[in-house]
């Protein structure tokens, strides 16, 4: 479920697995981390947000406080899945350098300082899969030219529905993480090819049933998502004075 976070997994989503459970891939801890309201806040304009003290609360929480969540989680799915091969799927860096979105203004400073966040991260996610025996999948290497504003982007940039942005696409997924996490699955890469696709549309009913049990428990989910930045609130014109910025003016430049 996107958006979950490691609370969710624990409550909604390990009751899935039993000592028959094969195989089992796993991506939490960037919304633990808060890194939905990092990007939202990083998108407004440098005078109406605090990124720089945002991703400093982040990184203080990835070093210090989600090891110990990681750690209680792999547990207990090694607990509920004794004889399963796991994967840990780490995150891509989202940014390139440039901001090519008329709607947000993240700096290239600011988004080197979220890909290093986003690093961060991967080698938390990397310790603590290891410790537990279980293996991890870094889609870094992957998604290299292939960031927001990248051509091609395997990362949406501000998309409607809002809540889409900045996560991976379509090509995303098949490129990046299907390679990546089926490799450390079942010791072979998959190609999401024509023929795959053409395989998975056929068992889609069937896995869809399966997952039907546990659409109720994933409703109640609440996602941390992306909000578009908004100029126009009362907030934004008192710090827009606090800084002797011309909204107006400021808003007609883009």
């Amino acid at each position: 479920m996107r958006g979950a976070k490691i609370p969710d997994v624990t409550n909604t989503q390990l009751s899935a697995l039993t000592a028959t459970t094969n195989y089992v891939s796993i991506s939490v801890g960037g919304n633990d981390a808060g890194f939905a309201d990092v990007i939202t806040a990083c998108a407004l304009p440098a005078w109406a947000s605090n990124c720089d003290g945002k991703i400093n609360t982040a990184q203080a929480y990835i070093s210090n406080t989600l090891p110990g969540a990681l750690g209680t989680l792999y547990a207990s799915i090694r607990s509920k899945a004794p004889n399963a091969k796991v994967v840990v799927v780490g995150y891509p860096r989202i940014f390139m350098g440039e901001d090519c979105s008329a709607l947000t203004w993240f700096s290239p400073a600011e988004q080197t300082r979220l890909n290093q966040t986003a690093d961060q991260l991967n080698a938390r996610l990397a310790a603590a899969a290891a410790a537990r025996g279980f293996s991890f999948a870094n889609p870094t290497s992957r998604f290299i030219g292939h960031a927001v504003c990248d051509s091609p982007a395997w990362l949406t940039n501000l998309s409607v529905p809002v809540g889409e942005s900045f996560h991976p696409n379509v090509a995303g997924h098949s490129g990046g993480y299907t390679p990546a996490v089926s490799g450390l699955l079942t010791g072979a890469a998959v190609t999401a090819d024509a023929a795959l696709l053409a395989k998975a549309a056929t068992q889609a009913e069937a896995l869809a049933q399966t997952q039907r049990q546990y659409a109720e428990a994933d409703r109640s989910i609440e996602p941390e998502e992306f909000v578009l930045p908004d100029l126009t609130t009362p907030a934004a014109r008192k710090a827009a004075r606090k800084a002797g910025v011309d909204l107006d003016a400021f808003l007609a430049q883009r």
